[in-house]
């Protein structure tokens, strides 16, 4: 009879695009091990409490909104004592839920890629009497928030030695650390076409000085100010907007196409590799996955602004690691992208620390190696018969 296949869960919330994306880089990673079956949940909707279940959109509206919304609740939030607090009331309310998710996926280990779901994971391990490992990984840099640090996981792997840092000030073991680098996504490792290449099958001039600038998954900051000053500025620039999600921007953007030959708007895109490896200049706002995308593709950064208190440990990060720019004006930015192009001192930056952009590999390396120690010491997970008792 065939074995099973080995069940990873990866347990995330639509908060942005970034935590999707990072689960999705490290299933890519562990693809190369055929006996692995590895599911996205979006834990947080699952629990039906009232807030979590819309999370997704509550943050999409905030970050292009109201920003100062997430500040508040990171802030008002960002103490270990009160996030096991918050994590009790939500797993009372949610309980039944949350297990029959788990008793659906029956899962051989749990991979927390968000870091309010660590904490409901842990609770449900234990009144289930579960055996399945539970990693979390880390996906901010520098600026982490308590919840990370929340208790209960079996390991905690991070993508920087600040974040390391800070999970030990937290109170996390150092022996339950380990510093992986940040899960890109394994497509953007020496990905194989030249900007001409790309150019050309992205239907766009080759021989052009090319901007991309992203709003992240939600199309957040004022992407409406920096198109336009762009345009003005750096008119011999072609340049490549991604909104995202922002289907209103997107609209509008499209329609003023027509009177600036250089533009190119793409909405939510699956090809971020192609669309890097076609420009000269990344301007982003400070989401981790954009930046560490783009010093694996060894291109020059202008950061832009930290769309929420989260996001602003990683403009030091990059500035500090000579990976690119700060420029939070639109001005500031055309001005130094005027610079980069008309001078080859500037060129592209690469990070010397190059574990950091192996990150992918690395955690699936971990996980299977987690998971299999836990197989090993309860031979009957292999089975898939484990019980979750709903009414626990």
């Amino acid at each position: 009879m065939a074995s099973k296949p080995t069940k990873i869960m990866f347990a995330i919330s639509d908060t942005g695009g970034g935590h999707r994306s990072a689960a999705a880089s490290i299933i890519a990673a562990l693809d190369k091990e055929p006996s692995i079956q590895s599911t996205i949940v979006d834990f947080l909707r699952t629990t039906n409490f009232p807030g979590l279940r819309k999370a997704p959109e509550i943050y999409d509206y905030c970050s292009k909104n109201h920003v100062w919304l997430n500040n508040l609740f990171f802030k008002k939030t960002n103490s270990i004592n009160r996030i096991k607090a918050l994590t009790s009331i939500v797993y009372f309310q949610s309980r039944y839920s949350i297990k029959q998710t788990i008793a659906n996926s029956k899962p051989d280990a749990v991979v927390a890629v968000h870091p309010l779901v660590i904490g409901l994971l842990h609770q449900t391990r234990k009144a289930s009497r579960g055996t399945w490992p539970i990693i979390a990984v880390v996906t901010d840099l520098v600026t982490i928030h308590a919840s990370w640090a929340t208790p209960g996981a079996d390991v905690y792997l991070v993508p920087t030695q600040d974040a390391f840092q800070s999970l030990i000030q937290y109170g996390i073991p150092y022996s339950q650390i380990i510093y992986t680098g940040f899960p890109v996504h394994p497509k953007f490792r020496d990905f194989p076409i030249s900007k001409q290449q790309a150019c050309g099958e992205l239907g766009i001039k080759s021989d052009a000085y090319t901007v991309l600038l992203t709003g992240g998954g939600v199309g957040a900051g004022n992407m409406r100010d920096w198109v336009h000053t762009l345009k003005a500025q750096c008119p011999d620039k072609q340049i490549l907007v991604i909104t995202g999600n922002n289907k209103e921007l997107y609209n509008e953007l499209k329609k003023s196409n027509s009177h600036f030959d250089g533009l190119h708007v793409y909405g939510f895109v699956d090809n971020m590799e192609k669309l890097m490896a076609a420009s000269d200049v990344i301007v982003s706002k400070a989401g981790p996955g954009t930046l560490m995308e783009g010093v694996t593709m060894k291109k020059t950064l202008i950061v832009t602004e930290a769309v929420g208190i989260q996001e602003t440990g990683n403009i030091d990060f990059i500035t500090k690691n000579q990976l690119g720019y700060h420029c939070p004006t639109p001005k500031e930015a055309c001005k130094r992208i005027n610079q980069i192009a008309n001078s080859a001192s500037y060129g592209n930056l690469t990070y010397k620390d190059v574990s950091a952009i192996n990150g992918s590999q690395n955690i699936a390396d971990i996980i299977l190696d987690t998971m299999n120690a836990a197989i090993a010491a309860n031979p009957s997970m292999q089975s898939h018969e484990k019980q979750i008792f709903i009414g626990a």
